[in-house]
């Protein structure tokens, strides 16, 4: 007998699937949902709402990067939350240059909506393929 996932770690199976599509995004985010980019990301920030996430974090995103992938390997549910460990894949537009880095999401569901992320990620070797430093960059 296959187990189906829970339905919290459905949503999150969801958000992964719309690879960026923003109807699907607004569809399985909460209205005032909490976006948080681990520091050292290129775009490290706290995003708040479904707009704020699409027009400044995804915009910059896929501006910056193409053939970007985002692939969940194993979830784990505890309580309302869901953790998410995979990885990302992309090139870079401006070097051209290929990475792939592990990452860790903390998704926390409320009412079968996404209401926060936490966000950790190998960001060392996006950076390498940005040719940039972005620990750096902060003050």
């Amino acid at each position: 007998m296959k187990m189906r996932p829970n339905n919290n770690i459905a949503v999150v199976q969801r958000l992964y699937q719309a690879r960026g599509n923003a109807t699907v995004i607004r569809e399985v985010v909460d209205r005032n949902v909490c976006w948080e980019v681990v520091e050292g990301f290129p775009y490290s920030d706290v995003y708040l709402g479904p707009d704020d996430v699409l027009g400044r974090f995804f915009a910059r995103l896929f501006a910056d990067f193409e053939d970007w992938h985002t692939e969940p390997e194993e979830f784990f549910e505890v309580d309302n939350r869901v953790i998410a460990l995979g990885a990302y894949s992309a090139r870079a537009k401006t070097t051209s240059k290929t990475f792939q880095a592990r990452f860790a999401h903390v998704w926390t569901i409320r009412d079968g909506v996404i209401v926060r992320l936490q966000h950790c990620a190998d960001t060392a070797q996006i950076a390498k393929a940005l040719g940039k430093d972005f620990n750096k960059e902060r003050v």
